[in-house]
């Protein structure tokens, strides 16, 4: 039976699955590892034990299939990764991932510019400490040592291709969300890679994301993006359907012929193909902010089950009876984009107990993903149905609690792997398998969607207006050394 198979190079794991040519999976694993954050604000790996874990998720998944029945192996990755490297690949520094923010002072220095709001425009990607282009120029001015050793600043992608294929290589679609890539030339630009401090030989051979080598007889495709890749692998494709991913971050996105011109910069606009753009907006606080929550207030539940944990916000009243919560623990991406940003409780009475905060938490993190939903639609995109991925969708409390804030029907489809599920599916597109990202969705079982209760929309909407001035209010006072 002939086997396709996806690799997913996450932030928190590597997922690997195996599917048929129908489309529907088979088999998958996974294989975790730690990151390591410092007082500073870094947010680090070791790509040395990434590249491990994709090698011991390889082994295992091509043990389950005959090599002679596999079609490809195609790439899905996390964005906004840097990696300082020699000429033989070798690491110079671990890994800065899109969560670090030691590049802020930069960033905040360069966003509201007439130049920081042209790289917008033409690179897709929003002046961020997130972007390798801001980390590329602190670890000039921090690091000029490491700096002037690097031969090449790549992401994790390109450091797991080089080590499969020796060469320096990066698709369109990372490219595109590195702040140093024009997504209509489709190189690297000029103005970026002077802001950097660099040349384009320091930075990897961009190519299409149908770009493929073989590898002990088995065909791997380079693939895309793990935010474009989550489209496809939800079918979020077609006009008035958007993806809403909650897995250790967040995003709202849509797919889109060209960019999103959004005049308050709240959007980000990424290649899926030569032909799709990716828009919308990621949040930093998706799991990771609840995972926070519970490690700091229930005890001896470190590690523990979050959707059990979760079942408790069910006794909440909808709208906490005025409790608010800013979910921006680890600073905040979309809308804001402010690494300085962070997190408040408002509205706090006696009659507020632990299940409350609970509840608070998980309404702030969706009330955010639903700026970047309002955001999205004041720019003209249509939004009929939600279609749900990630971790969060384990929890059905959590996914009413969705319902009711963005007030549209939300949808899952058939696994929480739609990163590797995507990578499957856009490489069928390029092989030819299938005739356009349209027809993915037949190959998708979608499930009953979670309809929004009527009944507490006005609690929501109450609150959701109190969160949305609460940024504004506060934004002044938050620590920006």
């Amino acid at each position: 039976m002939e086997s396709l198979i996806g690799l997913d190079i996450g932030t928190t794991n590597t997922k690997l699955v195996i599917a048929g040519r129908d489309g529907s999976m088979t088999w998958s694993t996974r294989k975790t590892y730690p990151s390591t954050q410092t007082p500073d604000g870094g947010h680090e790996q070791d790509p040395e034990l990434i590249l491990a874990a994709v090698k011991e998720v390889l082994a295992q998944g091509l043990k389950q299939v005959d090599s002679t029945d596999i079609l490809f192996i195609s790439i899905s990755a996390a964005m906004h990764g840097m990696i300082p490297v020699d000429d033989a690949g070798k690491a110079l520094s671990p890994m800065m991932t899109w969560a670090d923010t030691r590049s802020n002072p930069i960033a905040v220095a360069l966003k509201n510019t007439g130049a920081g709001r042209q790289l917008h425009r033409d690179t897709g990607t929003p002046v961020h400490p997130m972007s390798p282009l801001c980390k590329i120029a602190w670890l000039r001015q921090e690091r000029p040592a490491v700096f002037a050793a690097a031969a090449k600043f790549i992401s994790i992608k390109e450091y797991i291709w080089f080590h499969l294929f020796s060469e320096f290589v990066i698709d369109h679609s990372i490219a595109s969300a590195t702040g140093l890539f024009n997504i209509r030339t489709k190189q690297w630009n000029p103005a970026s890679l002077e802001f950097a401090g660099i040349t384009a030989d320091r930075l990897s051979q961009p190519v299409p994301v149908g770009y493929s080598k073989i590898y002990d007889g088995v065909k791997y495709i380079i693939g895309a993006s793990d935010g474009a890749l989550a489209n496809l692998g939800t079918g979020a494709i077609r006009e008035g359907e958007v993806a809403l991913t909650i897995g250790t971050s967040s995003a709202v996105r849509v797919i889109n012929r060209k960019p999103i011109q959004d005049a308050a910069g709240r959007l980000f606009n990424y290649m899926v193909d030569d032909g799709y753009y990716l828009c919308g907006g990621a949040g930093n606080n998706g799991g990771i902010a609840l995972r926070w929550f519970v490690e700091s207030f229930y005890p001896g539940e470190q590690g523990g089950d979050l959707n059990r944990i979760i079942e408790e916000a069910a006794s909440v009243p909808a709208g906490c009876e005025g409790l608010v919560f800013l979910p921006y623990v680890y600073g905040e991406r979309a809308p804001v984009w402010d690494a300085s940003a962070a997190g408040v409780f408002f509205g706090i009475r006696s009659r507020h107990n632990r299940a409350y905060f609970l509840r608070a938490v998980l309404e702030g993190i969706c009330f955010a993903l639903k700026q970047i939903l309002q955001a999205l639609e004041e720019n003209g995109e249509m939004v009929n149905e939600i279609l749900a991925s990630g971790g969060f969708t384990a929890s059905p409390v959590w996914l009413e609690i969705l319902a009711g804030i963005l007030g549209k029907p939300v949808r899952l489809t058939q696994d929480a792997d739609a990163s590797a599920m995507g990578a499957i599916f856009l490489a069928m597109k390029e092989e030819g398998l299938i005739d356009s990202f349209e027809s993915i969705d037949g190959l998708l079982e979608k499930k009953e969607p979670f309809f929004p209760d009527p009944a507490y929309a006005g609690s929501y909407d109450r609150n959701y207006q109190v969160f949305t001035r609460l940024y504004g209010k506060l934004a002044d006072e938050f620590d920006r050394g």
